[in-house]
């Protein structure tokens, strides 16, 4: 609908938010599969715009997400994600992926624990033709070719401590119907093709038999991208989104197999973001262990 293209209230909310991605330090184990739905609700009062500039552009919504990984060899996982979005101006599914992580090293530290290097990829993608620029977009329908260098350290004492660093490359462009729709209100539109960016995640964590408990703090910068302005009519895809945000995850297990957690997280601040605060609530349930 292109008359939703010319709003000029345009939030997002990163697909990312969600438990900080989908690749993390950790393999499931051959033949092991691990099944987590999960219900969030987010909201927030500000958008942080460019040069520090903050709107009073709220948002408010629930999201309904599955996330399955899969132990498809003692050294490589894989993992798919879905979201379905509950908001006042739209619901559907929105963003997506599928991705795998290859453990090329783990080791013994002399005493000092375990050291291990994991590699990541894979895609995110919108999973329907949602609207990215109503206040209901969960993302930018982005299409995104994500590369991760995931560093993990596991003390003796169970504490682990985990550095992620990542490039990721945007593969959607523009579309030439989009492009023209703006131009019938500004002539003089210079489109901009989205710009990829590059992300940083430290997170420290605590997994026990019957409870997993972390904290994390995670970075994203992107160098490029347009940048909003209330009332003028643009494209959100070309935006350029840079953000800090933290938050933690709290799980336990009576059985050790099955259990429940209760996440959080919060964007203290950025570049084209909406200041969004997520409370998760959800289920892990195991299969083949």
């Amino acid at each position: 609908m292109l008359r939703n293209r010319l709003f000029p209230v345009l939030l997002f909310v990163p697909c990312f938010l969600v438990a900080q991605g989908p690749l993390d330090g950790y393999l499931k184990g051959k033949g092991v599969l691990d099944l987590a739905p999960s219900f969030s609700y987010n909201s927030a009062q500000t958008f942080a715009g460019a040069n520090a500039q903050t709107y009073d552009l709220g948002y408010k919504g629930s999201m309904l997400s599955i996330f399955a990984e899969y132990g498809l060899h003692e050294r490589i996982d894989l993992v798919a994600t879905a979201a379905y979005v509950f908001t006042s101006s739209q619901n559907g599914l929105q963003d997506g992926g599928l991705f795998v992580k290859y453990r090329p090293f783990y080791r013994e530290m002399n005493g000092a624990g375990k050291f291990g290097i994991l590699l990541g990829s894979g895609l995110g993608f919108p999973l329907a033709d949602y609207e990215p620029v109503s206040s209901g977009a969960l993302g930018q329908k982005a299409v995104i070719l994500p590369g991760r260098l995931i560093l993990q350290w596991e003390t003796p004492l169970g504490l682990f401590v985990n550095l992620t660093g990542g490039y990721n490359w945007r593969l959607d462009r523009l579309k030439d119907t989009d492009v023209a729709a703006i131009r019938q209100q500004r002539p003089d539109y210079d489109p901009v093709e989205p710009a990829n960016f590059t992300t940083i995640l430290f997170k420290t964590g605590f997994p026990a038999a019957h409870y997993y408990i972390d904290a994390w703090i995670e970075w994203q910068h992107t160098n490029g991208g347009k940048d909003f302005e209330p009332g003028v009519a643009d494209l959100p895809q070309s935006f350029g989104v840079s953000y800090a945000q933290t938050g933690g995850t709290i799980y336990y297990s009576e059985s050790g197999r099955n259990g429940f957690f209760l996440s959080g997280g919060y964007i203290l601040g950025g570049r084209n973001i909406s200041r969004i605060l997520r409370v998760t609530a959800g289920m892990v349930l195991k299969f083949g262990v």
